[in-house]
């Protein structure tokens, strides 16, 4: 897995424009995703705008949590912080940096599972990459995972708990 796939479907998955084919989603899912994709997209190349995009579609305290396992209830508040800032930079500065070579890539929503919705996300080169958005809560996305590539939860990592 490389990091720019990573980042390359996560934000593509967030902020370009979309198709909904699947009435197997519920529509304030696809509604939330669209939304958030193309606010995605308005933002691109402004770093408070997509600060308040994150603030507003993800669930960085849980994202943080995910991606910690179980060495987030060993962390200080100190290493807590800094878990909580890896995930908004990995969110803001490296995915948000990718995407403009992204824009006008279609989504086809193959159906929903509870939190999860599934979809292939078809690149303006004809690429094809099956994404699964996980939300927490009615429009906030607590990971998205690129089949084959892993997940933002992955990409994100962990800070040392040695203290």
């Amino acid at each position: 897995m490389t990091i720019e796939r990573l980042i390359f479907g996560f934000f593509l998955a967030i902020a370009i424009a979309t198709s909904a084919s699947a009435a197997s989603v519920s529509g304030s899912r696809q509604s939330c995703i669209r939304t958030a994709m193309a606010a995605g997209s308005a933002a691109l190349g402004n770093s408070a705008q997509l600060n308040r995009l994150y603030e507003r579609y993800f669930a960085a305290d849980r994202i943080a949590q995910l991606a910690a396992g179980k060495d987030w209830s060993r962390y200080n508040e100190s290493q807590k912080d800094a878990q909580r800032e890896r995930v908004r930079k990995v969110v803001v500065y490296s995915l948000g940096t990718t995407l403009a070579s992204y824009r006008g890539s279609r989504v086809q929503f193959l159906g929903q599972s509870g939190p999860k919705v599934r979809g292939v996300v078809i690149a303006p080169n004809g690429q094809r990459s099956v994404i699964t958005w996980h939300f927490v809560g009615p429009c906030k996305f607590v990971d998205v995972s690129i089949e084959g590539y892993g997940s933002l939860v992955g990409a994100v990592g962990k800070v040392s708990s040695k203290r």
